[in-house]
C-alpha cells in the first residue's frame, strides 16, 4: 500500500533539510519530522543522520528513497491515467514564485473560465525554478500542472510543452544611488566599465545577450547561479547592476529597473506537461484561443 510518508522522506533526502522539505510539501516542520521519525520507529530503520547543518540520508535510507520514488511515480502515473480516462484532471494548478508570479496567466483566468466553465484553478507556491535542486519544470503534472516563465534550453531541454504568451523587454536593475538609475533607458555604452550580474541560463534570450556583451568587452559580466534577494543585496553592497527581464525587474526595493535598449526581448511561455490531463489541455487550448 502507498504510504504518504514516503513523500516527506523523499523530499528530505533530496533537499538535505527537514525544514526545506516541509516548505516544499507545504506542511510544518514538526509535522514532517513526526512523519519521518514515525516511519523509522515503525519499521526499525534509521533513514537519516541528523546534524545542526541538516540531514544526510543513510545507506539504508538511500535504498528506500530510490524505491520510494519509483513507487511514487507509479502511483502518480496511475492516478493521472485514471483521471484522463474519466475526463477529469481535477483543478489546474499554476505554480508561482517571487520570480515567476504568473501575472499574464492570472489576468487571463476570467476569459479562460468563460470559454471552459467546468475548469477549476488553483495557485500553488513553488521554490526558485533556478535552484538546481528544484524539479518543478521536469515534473509538471505532479505537484503543479502549469508554470509561466521564460525558458532555458540548457536547464530544461524537452521536459515540457510550451505556449508562447508574450515577449517582455530586458531591464538593467541599478542601485537607487547609481547615477544611471535616473535615466529613462540604458544602452550598452552606458554600462561601459560596469559590473553586470547575469543569471547564466536564466533563459535562452539572456544567454544570447550574455554572449553579445562578452564579445563587446566593455561590460564586466559576472555570472550568477541563482536569482534571489541575496543576489540583489550583494549587488547593492558592491554597486553592481543586474540584468533582469519581465517580472524579475523591480523586485528589490533598493533597485530601480531601467529599460535596456539591447535589440532583444524575452519570450514568456506557459509550460505544461508532455502528457497533459484533459483539464490541462482544455486550459491550454482556451488560453491559446484568447491569445490568437
Amino acid at each position: 500500500m502507498y504510504d504518504r510518508r514516503l513523500e516527506a522522506i523523499s523530499a528530505a533526502a533530496e533537499l538535505g533539510s527537514f525544514s526545506r522539505a516541509a516548505a516544499k510539501l507545504r506542511v510544518s516542520t514538526p509535522a514532517l519530522v513526526k512523519q519521518v521519525s514515525g516511519f523509522e520507529a515503525e519499521f526499525g530503520i534509521t533513514l537519516f543522520e541528523r546534524s545542526h547543518s541538516g540531514v544526510k540520508v543513510t545507506p539504508a535510507g538511500a535504498l528506500l528513497v530510490d524505491d520510494a520514488r519509483s513507487i511514487m511515480r507509479q502511483s502518480e502515473d496511475a492516478l493521472r491515467r485514471a483521471r484522463r480516462a474519466a475526463g477529469d484532471g481535477g483543478a489546474v494548478r499554476l505554480g508561482v514564485s517571487m520570480m515567476c508570479p504568473g501575472r499574464q496567466t492570472l489576468s487571463m483566468w476570467s476569459g479562460i473560465h468563460d470559454l471552459e466553465p467546468s475548469l477549476r484553478f488553483e495557485i500553488v507556491p513553488v521554490s526558485d525554478l533556478y535552484d538546481e535542486r528544484e524539479t518543478v519544470m521536469r515534473s509538471l503534472g505532479r505537484e503543479v500542472d502549469v508554470v509561466q516563465s521564460s525558458f532555458s534550453t540548457p536547464r530544461w531541454g524537452d521536459a515540457c510543452q510550451k505556449l508562447r504568451i508574450v515577449n517582455v523587454p530586458f531591464y538593467i536593475d541599478l542601485p537607487r544611488t547609481s547615477p544611471l538609475a535616473r535615466k529613462n533607458r540604458i544602452t550598452v555604452a552606458d554600462l561601459e566599465g560596469m559590473r553586470l550580474r547575469v543569471l547564466r541560463h536564466g533563459n535562452d534570450a539572456m544567454d544570447s545577450l550574455r554572449i553579445d556583451l562578452l564579445a563587446d568587452g566593455g561590460v564586466d559580466v559576472i555570472d550568477v547561479d541563482s536569482f534571489d534577494f541575496a543576489l540583489f543585496n550583494e549587488a547593492e553592497e558592491k554597486g553592481d547592476a543586474v540584468l533582469t527581464c519581465g517580472a524579475w525587474s523591480g523586485v528589490h526595493p533598493a533597485f530601480v529597473g531601467v529599460p535596456f535598449l539591447c535589440g532583444r526581448e524575452v519570450p514568456v511561455f506557459l509550460h505544461y506537461p508532455l502528457e497533459p490531463t484533459l483539464q490541462v489541455q482544455k486550459f491550454v487550448n482556451a488560453m491559446a484561443q484568447l491569445l490568437s
